[in-house]
């Protein structure tokens, strides 16, 4: 990223006496910035060299110059610098390599940038790789969080705002309404809609069980220390830049190489796929128009079964009268949830709604994939190509 980018080690490193001073611009871009509640001047945004932070952080440089944003990411295996490109020249835009678990770089970066608001993404996400992998999800997502709620609590006169990112998963599986039940439902759906205040944290697997116990820790900074926190609880998300080991970028990159599409079992489970430009502005909404205390949901209503994914993609190669060719149903993961169907109704509420249509998000994200085949190196995406990728056991 050239002169945009530096690193820093994790080691102890100490204060400067003097700190890098960013100037917003005179003018500021007005198309597409909403009405902002809450001004931040200087975000600190972590993993965002990752899929969704990286859209997010992108969508933030260009909207708002007159916002400093800093991103903290270690670069682990689906993390890429080439996703920040696109601002990586801009001068409200800083990339430091780091880890949200070294206590020293945290505490320097709140005081060079004066950071008054942190955006905290960084995950281990993929639940397949937390059946045989679960520790590091503990170190990242539940460690690393605690990490920074500690660099918050020593740096609170400066950091006015902590937004978590979490994930709809923390819910475990939507069931079915028991008769005469007061649990707001959704005929149409046939189930019922998880509330962010009312319904209760059940995951089921370790990679939702450390995003829930990240949460149980925000909260209890919440009661014990009045940290000013946000909580978010995303769906499914899609679109350009995701590392292929998910869903979607992995049956595209398969179709580009002519290789069948792997269905865990019957391809029944159902989820809801928000267009990652979507979910920026989800975000961005966030940000600025969040209310301190509150858990937004983030996602759409739209739901669609993995086969019915599956399917869409090999239509959208024009190959739909041949599916039954490219379709092969392997073996299911250790547990997988049917379906997460979630109330947005909070976040709607300021201002947001989806725009794409899972058919044109589709068609966008296949485009963007056969235009950028090069972003990742052969040798770092094969692993995640196969039908049960796991991460080798990393306890450093």
């Amino acid at each position: 990223l050239g002169k945009k980018c530096f690193f820093l080690s994790i080691t102890p490193i100490p204060i400067p006496s003097q700190t890098r001073t960013f100037v917003a611009p005179a003018q500021t871009r007005t198309e597409d910035i909403m009405t902002e509640d809450y001004k931040p001047k200087s975000v600190l945004i972590t993993g965002a060299a990752g899929f969704i932070a990286s859209n997010v952080a992108i969508r933030l440089v260009k909207n708002h110059p007159n916002v400093m944003f800093v991103i903290l990411d270690k670069l682990d295996y689906c993390a890429n610098l080439k996703n920040l490109d696109p601002v990586k020249e801009c001068k409200n835009f800083e990339f430091v390599k780091g880890d949200i678990l070294s206590t020293d770089l945290l505490n320097l970066l709140v005081k060079q940038y004066q950071i008054d608001t942190i955006y905290h993404f960084a995950a281990q996400t993929h639940v397949d790789n937390s059946f045989g992998n679960s520790l590091t999800f503990t170190r990242n997502n539940v460690l690393g969080t605690h990490t920074l709620l500690e660099c918050w609590r020593a740096n609170q006169d400066l950091v006015k705002r902590f937004i978590h990112v979490s994930t709809d998963e923390v819910y475990g599986e939507n069931k079915e309404p028991e008769e005469n039940s007061s649990e707001k439902t959704n005929k149409a759906m046939g189930g019922v809609e998880f509330d962010e205040s009312k319904s209760m944290l059940l995951p089921t697997n370790p990679y939702a069980a450390s995003k829930a116990a990240a949460e149980l820790l925000v909260q209890s900074y919440k009661h014990s220390f009045k940290i000013p926190a946000i909580i978010t609880r995303g769906n499914n998300v899609y679109g350009p830049r995701q590392y292929p080991e998910k869903l979607i970028p992995k049956f595209i990159y398969r179709m580009e190489r002519k290789q069948k599409l792997c269905v865990h079992g019957k391809g029944s489970p159902r989820r809801s796929y928000l267009y990652v430009e979507d979910a920026a502005a989800a975000y961005e909404t966030v940000l600025f128009k969040g209310k301190i205390g509150e858990i937004y949901n983030v996602g759409t209503k739209d739901e669609i079964s993995v086969l019915e994914v599956t399917k869409a993609i090999i239509a959208a190669y024009g190959l739909k009268e041949e599916e039954e060719k490219w379709i092969e149903f392997v073996a299911d993961r250790h547990f997988n949830d049917q379906r997460y169907y979630i109330s947005v109704q909070k976040l709607e509420d300021l201002g947001w709604t989806p725009k794409m249509t899972f058919a044109e998000g589709i068609k966008k994200t296949i485009d963007w994939y056969k235009k950028n085949e090069k972003h990742w190196a052969e040798e770092d995406i094969a692993g995640a190509l196969v039908p049960h990728p796991r991460r080798p056991l990393d306890l450093h």
